[in-house]
């Protein structure tokens, strides 16, 4: 199994610190890849924050047809701590929840030559004190050239506003989510 990695922030409300997986098996990628295509603006990638109200819908009502598992660690609140320290905890949460659940490949979304460096490094130590087992790989790729690494920005984004505004999830989706919170 495989799993496509992405982060949200929210500063509104409780602050929190969310990274999430969409887990997909080698039968699945191909029709959650086109599925989410279908959505994304010509030469870009589908990115949650950029859709309107109108756009989210039926972006959301695709979800649960991509057949996709999903695990979110929520770090919060995320109050006296730099973004970085709280993406560090809640990665050694989800990368152990993975490899638990038998993952053996992770993409992360790339972000800049710095930031993949630390969470190369992050991997390794993981690994090092048996956090992770060796048969979990790691890789990092762009955003745009990627779209299995929309599904974890969009269920990340409808969980996020969820959360912010007081309001439930879309049942569909959430029945497909795993969501664990952290204390940050």
């Amino acid at each position: 199994m495989d799993a496509w990695v992405d982060e949200s922030i929210r500063t509104v409300g409780e602050p929190m610190y969310l990274l999430g997986a969409s887990i997909t098996g080698p039968e699945s990628y191909d029709t959650a890849a086109e599925v989410l295509t279908r959505f994304a603006p010509r030469g870009n990638k589908l990115h949650w924050r950029d859709l309107g109200e109108a756009g989210k819908k039926p972006v959301i009502d695709a979800i649960p047809e991509l057949c996709l598992h999903h695990v979110v660690v929520i770090g919060a609140p995320m109050i006296d701590i730099r973004q970085e320290r709280a993406r560090g905890r809640c990665f050694e949460r989800l990368l152990w929840e993975l490899d638990q659940a038998g993952v053996t490949k992770v993409v992360f979304e790339s972000r800049t030559p710095h930031q993949d460096r630390t969470d190369r490094r992050r991997v390794d130590g993981l690994r090092g004190r048996g956090v992770i087992t060796g048969e979990l790989r790691a890789e990092w790729r762009r955003g745009a050239e990627e779209p299995l690494l929309w599904a974890p920005d969009i269920v990340l984004g409808a969980l996020g506003d969820a959360r912010v505004a007081g309001t439930e999830l879309d049942a569909r989706v959430a029945a497909s989510i795993q969501e664990i919170v952290i204390s940050l």
